[in-house]
């Protein structure tokens, strides 16, 4: 049986070298389909990492909850610690402010987002350093306000060493780290760490005419991310605050920030779409080999009967025609791999200033095997009928052509 199988392996490799434009023939359905095929995988994947990476750097990570307080409490801090008591994981303030103003060198820079940030943001939410470094709990002994500005705000700013901020009056700061600016969020960007040295600026903004809204990041475990149960364990706690009303839902509110679930569920429907597209072409290159495979056992009776007449057993020409529609079929597939690494490849350097930088265009390992193993597959299946018609062939009339 070896034997049989191992002469059956040589003449599928002469049979392919034999007919060269036949087995280019059958190569450009498959290589199409196998092509699509390793596409669908690689844009579901980079798919997956972009939308994680969008969630991450705008939202959090999963899962994260917005929580937004719109009264003062006399116990803020009873309030924070029952953040972490009612669920989360981490806490960190999260508040957008409006009216201070930035200036370094005397030169104001307009239209700059401030956040009021506590160092634990960086657990929450994806923050990549390019320059210094993120808050540590050692920047809550500075005597002056500790920032953290985008690259784009750092450009603008020029000397970061001579920054000052404030609304009433100017603030000497402290600039200890500069984060890439997000291709989500290319605007100025300032974090202000929540400290002492900071309170005259926080306290200046809650006493103007509109209240200052607090909010906070927390986040959770993902198996108990139901804002509702959420905010019913908070409401337990209410009475250690001293809040305004009975009431918790008319002045805290929790909704969740990260789009995780949706980019998922967006994610799968793209991903049964394209492989929709991906499966209806590689039928179609199926079909290709088959045919091509039916014709070249028609075209071939004679040669076929003459190795029959010579002794070949029949395993031995079944496993010769389906090897060569296999060989065919990976060969297909190999060179549909060439291809999309190397559009990959292009597309990474054309699309590179647009992706974060922890996000690039490339052909996964997955992909590359379920490419090559279903060019395997397709052969197999396309080589079968072939074969057998190979077999019911009479040797008498195939040596009489």
């Amino acid at each position: 049986m070896l034997r049989s199988i191992t002469a059956g392996l040589v003449l599928a490799f002469a049979g392919s070298r034999a007919n060269v434009a036949r087995t280019i023939l059958s190569c450009a359905g498959i290589v199409v389909g196998i092509g699509a095929l390793i596409t669908v995988v690689t844009a579901g994947d980079l798919g997956e990492r972009y939308a994680k990476a969008y969630s991450e750097s705008v939202a959090g990570r999963a899962a994260t909850f917005q929580v937004d307080l719109m009264a003062e409490l006399e116990d803020l801090e009873a309030f924070e610690a029952d953040l972490q008591r009612a669920g989360g994981t981490v806490v960190s303030l999260s508040t957008w402010i409006s009216g201070p103003v930035v200036r370094s060198g005397g030169t104001p820079v307009p239209d700059v987002a401030f956040a009021a940030v506590d160092a634990s943001l960086s657990d929450i939410r994806r923050l990549e350093i390019v320059q210094g470094r993120w808050f540590t709990e050692e920047d809550q002994e500075s005597l002056v306000p500790v920032l953290v500005v985008n690259e784009e705000l750092a450009g603008l700013l020029g000397d970061v060493t001579d920054v000052e901020i404030g609304t009433r009056r100017w603030l000497s700061a402290r600039v200890v780290g500069v984060v890439e600016t997000s291709a989500f969020e290319s605007y100025p960007q300032l974090y202000l760490l929540r400290s002492p040295a900071s309170e005259e600026l926080m306290s200046s903004l809650s006493s103007s005419e509109e209240p200052l809204m607090l909010s906070y990041s927390v986040l959770v475990p993902p198996t108990d991310a139901d804002p509702d149960s959420f905010l019913y364990r908070l409401a337990s706690a209410s009475w250690r605050w001293g809040a305004p009303t009975e009431n918790i839902d008319e002045f805290v509110s929790v909704w969740r920030s990260d789009d995780s679930e949706a980019v998922d569920e967006m994610l799968g429907y793209l991903s049964m779409g394209l492989l929709g597209v991906a499966s209806i072409t590689l039928l179609t290159g199926l079909l290709g080999v088959l045919n091509v495979g039916l014709v070249t056992v028609r075209e071939r009776r004679r040669e076929l009967a003459t190795y029959r007449a010579l002794g070949a057993s029949s395993l031995t020409l079944f496993v010769a025609v389906v090897t060569e529609a296999v060989v065919v079929s990976v060969v297909a597939g190999a060179i549909a791999l060439t291809l999309c690494l190397a559009g990959a490849w292009v597309v990474d350097v054309l699309a590179s200033p647009y992706l974060p930088s922890d996000v690039s265009v490339f052909v996964p390992p997955e992909a590359a095997l379920v490419g090559l193993a279903s060019a395997a597959f397709v052969g197999l299946l396309a080589g079968i009928i072939p074969a057998w018609r190979a077999l019911r062939a009479s040797v008498v009339a195939g040596l009489r052509e």
